[in-house]
């Protein structure tokens, strides 16, 4: 066997790996990010929010998803049994008649599941002090 063969198959999953990658998220038109998480487990407990509007932040906030790549994933993955971690939600609000896209995450147990695709974590670490608490209750 020659051997380009044996390489063959690592070759072939590595292209279809690349392909589902997921898709760009259209940015354009951006007019208003919003952004939540929650906490169940463990402590501290609660949510937060935020929302961008003003034109640098959101000219930040589309430079932060182009360098973290992040993409949409054609199938959203689910945890497996994880008990606590921090949901996000990030709805991309545009202008000009576009619908709006809603990014989610869930960090637990070191894993990180839902419908990003790309460097979720590094863009969660951008994300994240961006929120603000919100009482409970």
């Amino acid at each position: 066997m020659p051997r380009w063969a044996s390489v063959l198959p690592l070759c072939l999953v590595a292209a279809a790996t690349i392909a589902g990658c997921g898709s760009p998220v259209d940015t354009s038109n951006l007019t208003q990010v919003q952004m939540s998480s929650s906490q169940a487990l463990p402590p501290p407990y609660g949510s937060a929010q935020a929302v961008l509007t003003s034109a640098t932040s959101l000219a930040t906030f589309r430079k932060a998803m182009s360098s973290d790549g992040i993409g949409l994933s054609g199938t959203t993955t689910s945890s497996d049994g994880c008990a606590g971690g921090t949901e996000y939600t990030i709805v991309l609000v545009r202008s000009g008649g576009k619908g709006s896209t809603t990014l989610n995450a869930y960090d637990c147990g070191g894993q990180i599941t839902g419908n990003m695709t790309g460097n979720v974590a590094g863009f969660l670490d951008y994300v994240s002090p961006l929120l603000v608490a919100t009482p409970s209750g």
